[in-house]
């Protein structure tokens, strides 16, 4: 006789544990509404953990299947949510737990655990209700209490007491007793990750569009009603926020919300206050900075419809914004809309994903937009600077006449000049450090790190060597360790080196190095480049942060240290990078209409992307990039897939990278390597890169080479990384 039916169940995805695929489990009849989103408390093992319902089908498994535990008070994923996960998973070859992370309101895949009134919760998950906010007042008192309030008026006014506590080093009871003397304000107030911005700026008045904007507008509000992507390629300065600004009203005219994305948090602040000058209320600010209270409430802000426009770096393509009718990927040619770690999805086709299903416009904007880009997507064109004023010349200096150190001579005339009258300049160099290495001019030793072969980079206070990859630490030797020669000597200049070369360049000047060891704190890039726009003659130094779409007034000077260095990375995207580098700085210079130049140093100043930034021509670059790239089978006219095996010894890891690779060519697709790449972490290293017109074409013949491995690599302890479209 056929056996019992099965009775209800659900297919439930773990979000913790080592379970990669969803599992099956019974639904007791308290739990039968339960649908698809829904976050509930599942068996596995002896523990209890938190899991996504991913489907209500009938079960696979033939045997009893174990019961749903209970459900956790918390509101479930939407259909849109559930499929961005799924699609993410699959696309960059993640596991369906770390993408369903990605879009789970903050803190939801943590331990759980029932309360006395039998309702499961998890534990330790961020509460973003209400914070108790601290806002300037009459201000007065002791020395003590003028500095908390200075503090307070710095952060622009208001601040989560929390914060305030911290920064200004006191204590919840002396604010309490500040706020009982009238010297500043306690309030309750909703989390919201715009408490640590301050008070809004003033409204202000849109200018007048020039014919260029008006078109872009245009273009763009013609695809909010039924979907549709665009690139607009203008100019540095030629107002493409402003456009975004209108294209943003639009939207929120048709009652739909926008979607803001820039690839750095150093961009929001700026951003921010533009948005906010223009659209007053309804802007929610989703990045990595946010404090885990302050993420959770704009997650359900954001969720909930209070708001209709989201600014944010990478990851706040996946906040659940109500309604998307627009997403703007600002400055689209940066790398850093690609996650580095797992899962390692690019934000930027994430957002194609996301407007594609939502029937929402799509707009990427860069003045050095990517070949892929260009070659894709219909282009509108900014091709003047909103004011009318001409592009910043640039000037090549060939380092190779110069004298030894970091800053040539046509570079420090200009510098001088400009600091003397007050002005401002940027100087760029894409190294932190003092010097980038140590070496022993006697046998050629250079310092080393023991884990990582690569070489070591002198910083400073106190002098140490430092590896930028596993952070690995030492003194500096005062003689070589392997001939026993004092005779050690300095190699190159990082960010640190080139500070203290421009301190003695211009003893009296003030100089704001920006780079990641200056920046690790919160609101450390705000507070730096606030002190450098103060009045008076500056100098802005610092890595390619520097570079990244920052308006700043009064900069009539900008420099590139070693620019040509990144042309040496055996990169295919290597001579795109140093053409938007030096582009994106230029940008920065002259933009309210002051007479600018551009000082680029390098050793090889013919070199083909060098001599197009000095003339600015985006046309003529991308369009011979894309013929090189036609020829190779490189993005956009093919996928790449690069893995990454890793392990402890070298002997076996090659042998198994290079049957890696064979299966995948002999599922007949485009693979080159394995090749070594140097040690990180103390492993031994191997990659392959797999190219193909479609990524999926790339991605199965590798997976499943990896995964008839599985047992092999776990008794070689042999990690795969796999990543699709990688940028390098």
């Amino acid at each position: 006789m056929p056996g019992p039916e099965p009775g209800p169940a659900a297919q439930i995805q773990p979000l913790l544990g080592p379970i990669d695929r969803p599992l099956d489990y019974a639904v007791p009849e308290e739990f039968a509404a339960i649908s698809p989103g829904a976050l509930v408390v599942i068996p596995l093992g002896r523990r209890k953990v938190p899991g996504v319902v991913v489907g209500r089908d009938a079960p696979t498994h033939a045997g009893r299947l174990a019961p749903i535990a209970g459900a956790i008070d918390a509101v479930p994923l939407g259909e849109d949510m559930l499929e961005l996960a799924s699609w993410v998973a699959s696309y960059y070859a993640s596991t369906p737990a770390a993408a369903l992370r990605l879009v789970l309101p903050p803190g939801a895949d943590g331990p759980v655990r029932v309360g006395r009134d039998g309702v499961w919760r998890v534990r330790g998950a961020p509460s973003g209700d209400t914070a108790l906010i601290a806002r300037t007042a009459a201000g007065g008192g002791s020395a003590r209490r003028r500095e908390i309030s200075a503090a307070l008026a710095a952060a622009g006014g208001q601040l989560p007491a929390a914060e305030l506590c911290r920064v200004a080093r006191t204590t919840m009871p002396t604010l309490r007793r500040m706020a009982e003397a009238g010297q500043i304000r306690l309030g309750r107030s909703r989390r919201s990750g715009l408490d640590w911005f301050g008070e809004p700026p003033p409204p202000d008045e849109p200018p007048l569009l020039t014919a260029e904007q008006d078109a872009a507008v245009g273009a763009i509000s013609a695809r909010l009603d039924g979907g549709g992507a665009l690139l607009l390629h203008g100019v540095t300065g030629s107002g493409k926020t402003e456009v975004y600004l209108r294209a943003i009203l639009a939207a929120r005219s048709r009652g739909r919300s926008s979607l803001v994305l820039a690839p750095e948090i150093a961009l929001t602040p700026q951003l921010l206050g533009r948005l906010r000058a223009r659209l007053g209320t309804g802007i929610a600010v989703w990045h990595s900075g946010l404090a885990p209270a302050e993420r959770a409430a704009e997650y359900a802000r954001i969720r909930d419809g209070e708001v209709d426009v989201v600014l944010g770096a990478r990851s706040a393509v996946f906040a659940p914004v109500v309604d998307l009718g627009l997403v703007i990927v600002d400055e689209e040619h940066d790398a850093s809309y690609k996650q580095d770690s797992a899962p390692r999805y690019d934000a930027r086709r994430v957002a194609w994903f996301r407007a594609s299903r939502a029937g929402a416009a799509l707009v990427y904007g860069s003045a050095t937009p990517r070949p892929e880009s260009w070659h894709a997507l219909p282009r509108v064109t900014l091709a003047e600077r909103a004011d009318g004023a001409a592009l910043p010349r640039v000037d090549l200096v060939d380092m190779r006449t110069q004298p030894a150190g970091p800053i040539s001579r046509p570079l420090a005339r200009a510098l001088r000049t400009a600091t003397d009258r007050g002005e401002k300049a940027i100087v760029l160099m894409n190294r932190r450090g003092f010097a980038l290495g140590l070496l022993c001019s006697g046998c050629g030793w250079i310092a080393g790190c023991p884990r990582c072969d690569i070489g070591l980079v002198i910083h400073r206070g106190p002098e140490r060597l430092s590896c930028h990859h596993c952070g690995h630490e030492r003194d500096l030797p005062r003689r070589c360790p392997e001939c026993d020669s004092s005779q050690l000597m300095r190699q190159g200049s990082g960010t640190q080196g080139a500070e203290d070369a421009l301190r003695e360049l211009l003893p009296s000047t003030r100089i704001v190095r920006l780079d990641a060891s200056t920046t690790g704190g919160r609101g450390d890039i705000t507070r730096l480049l606030a002190e450098f726009a103060e009045p008076g003659g500056a100098v802005l130094l610092g890595t390619q942060m520097v570079a990244k779409g920052h308006d700043l007034p009064d900069v009539t000077v900008a420099g590139v240290l070693a620019a040509d260095a990144p042309l040496a990375r055996p990169d295919f995207r290597a001579e795109e990078r140093t053409f938007g580098l030096v582009v994106q700085l230029a940008g920065r210079a002259g933009r309210r209409g002051e007479p600018a130049r551009v000082i680029v140093q390098a050793w090889e100043p013919g070199a083909r992307a060098l001599q197009l930034a000095a003339e600015h021509a985006v046309t003529d670059f991308v369009t011979a990039e894309l013929v090189a790239r036609d020829r190779r089978g490189f993005p956009p006219f093919g996928h790449l897939v690069r893995v990454v095996l890793s392990g402890p010894e070298d002997a076996p890891l090659a042998e198994h990278a290079t049957a890696v690779a064979d299966e995948a060519r002999a599922a007949g697709i485009d693979v080159m390597g394995p090749a070594g790449l140097h040690r990180l972490r103390g492993r031994h290293r191997r990659a392959i890169l797999a190219r193909s017109p479609r990524a999926e074409a790339a991605r199965e013949p590798l997976l499943e080479a990896l995964r008839a491995r599985r047992s092999a690599f776990t008794t070689a302890d042999i990690r795969a990384v796999i990543d699709v479209d990688p940028q390098e």
